[in-house]
């Protein structure tokens, strides 16, 4: 394990893909307090960290994808089109085509490249691929993409690196009920609820998360790291009746949780973690925070 210190980003060109989302805002943050150089790419979302340079850009471009690519010491691939389970499986080629395209053509801008470094960020939700009962566009993506991954690294001279975090949380999350994933969309019912709260199924399925800055350390790490495979998460796994629990108690309510037996249980799938940085934020701090957040940002 490569501990905090052993780090050295420092004056390196970092180039962040899809820095505009949730753990691509938080990467370029961290980036820049490290003294890296940092070009963070966009499609659309405003980005404004000091001192980072901002470019905005199609990535099925390739002219642009040569352009950005050019100069760079270290290259973090965050880019996704994602929502959540509903959408992915409501338009399963749609995901599928906006996440594995734009790689493929990046990939092919990037093959000439003088890189230190390439970091592609992946997801333990390829581990459902075989449980699929709908077809998800989005898993389906990840899941061909790490393949192109060791394909476009067997072909290059620089190293690339998968990192595969598990369920991700924290400050800066999408709550937007109509997309949000599985923690921020309880939150929400939570702290807009008045006497009850609804989930899915039992309740009876494990998870484990990995909060947001304990992700970035993680992908710092891998700048310098040898291997080109990493999982990132706490092992703790908590039950989705014990999140509910503990999101209700920080919000100081007095709500019933109401079981909806209609709806699936998925099953629980717990991961083993080779983890470049030990996470040190706990659920329970990590959950204040994200709640905090929510209040501030949605009242």
């Amino acid at each position: 394990m490569i501990s905090k210190r052993s780090m050295s980003i420092k004056n390196k060109k970092v180039l962040v893909i899809g820095a505009g989302g949730f753990v691509g805002r938080q990467l370029v943050t961290r980036l820049q307090k490290s003294g890296a150089k940092v070009t963070a790419v966009v499609r659309r979302r405003k980005i404004n960290v000091g001192g980072v340079t901002v470019v905005r850009g199609d990535l099925s471009s390739v002219a642009f994808c040569q352009r950005i690519v050019t100069g760079a010491d270290v290259v973090y691939y965050l880019a996704a089109a994602k929502k959540n389970i509903a959408h992915h499986t409501a338009a399963p080629f749609d995901f599928f085509y906006d996440n594995v395209e734009p790689l493929l053509v990046f990939f092919n801008a990037a093959r000439q490249a003088k890189l230190k470094k390439l970091i592609y960020l992946s997801s333990t939700i390829v581990d459902y691929i075989a449980d699929q009962k709908q077809l998800d566009g989005y898993v389906l993506g990840k899941h061909v993409n790490e393949f192109a991954v060791r394909a476009f690294a067997g072909q290059v001279v620089f190293p690339v690196t998968i990192i595969r975090p598990t369920v991700i949380y924290g400050p800066g999350d999408n709550f937007d009920p109509a997309t949000a994933n599985f923690l921020p969309a309880i939150i929400t019912k939570v702290l807009t609820a008045k006497d009850q709260v609804e989930v899915w199924g039992r309740g009876v399925r494990r998870l484990q998360f990995i909060y947001v800055d304990d992700l970035a350390d993680n992908l710092i790490a891998a700048a310098e790291a040898k291997g080109n495979f990493y999982v990132i998460g706490d092992h703790r796994a908590i039950q989705i009746n014990e999140i509910v629990k503990k999101i209700i108690g920080i919000s100081g309510k007095k709500l019933k949780i109401v079981h909806d037996t209609t709806k699936p249980d998925k099953p629980t799938q717990l991961v083993t973690f080779n983890n470049l940085v030990k996470p040190k934020t706990s659920f329970a701090k990590g959950l204040q925070a994200t709640i905090e957040y929510y209040r501030k940002k949605y009242g």
